[in-house]
């Protein structure tokens, strides 16, 4: 199971995330990223690290993810947030349908300037595979036992000491 792999589908079929991994796509597509100047659009950066914690579950790993807005849009800083919550909301997902597990670890408090004419915040994730589903124990119900007989007969039963003939 490929937990980035699992961790993108979700973050791509949300209709709020899904433009602004196309944004960021499009920038690295033509040019525009690192060196070039932010095109006036928000988008997202995902990286993803592998955990040295001791107290992370097995397989887990981190996903940090920046959201960008050009840097003349401060005033739009809530918009930073609320793309950070939605993606916390999709990652988190619904626990009891889901192949992955994921847990907040930080995120930043204050705007952060880049070096692409955005400001940005960041969140990183502990994202896991979800442990394995358990069910609850069920008791077997068995039809009731209809082939009885009655008490004295013999029917195919060996007389005492004796042996049955497969013949």
């Amino acid at each position: 199971m490929d937990l980035r792999h699992l961790a993108f589908d979700r973050i791509f079929q949300n209709v709020v995330l899904r433009p602004l991994l196309v944004n960021y796509a499009d920038r690295l597509q033509y040019g525009h990223a690192p060196e070039g100047a932010a095109t006036g659009t928000c988008f997202i950066v995902l990286q993803w690290t592998v955990t040295d914690s001791m107290d992370a579950p097995p397989g887990s790993q981190l996903l940090t993810a920046q959201v960008h807005i050009p840097r003349h849009s401060s005033s739009e800083h809530l918009y930073v947030d609320f793309v950070l919550q939605r993606l916390w909301a999709t990652l988190a997902g619904d626990a009891t349908n889901g192949a992955i597990t994921a847990r907040l670890l930080r995120t930043s408090s204050e705007l952060m300037t880049s070096d692409v004419d955005t400001i940005f915040k960041a969140s990183t994730f502990e994202v896991a595979p979800a442990p394995p589903q358990r069910r609850a124990p069920t008791t077997l119900k068995l039809a009731p036992w209809t082939g009885w007989a009655a008490l004295g007969a013999t029917g195919s039963l060996p007389a005492r000491g004796g042996v049955s003939s497969m013949n």
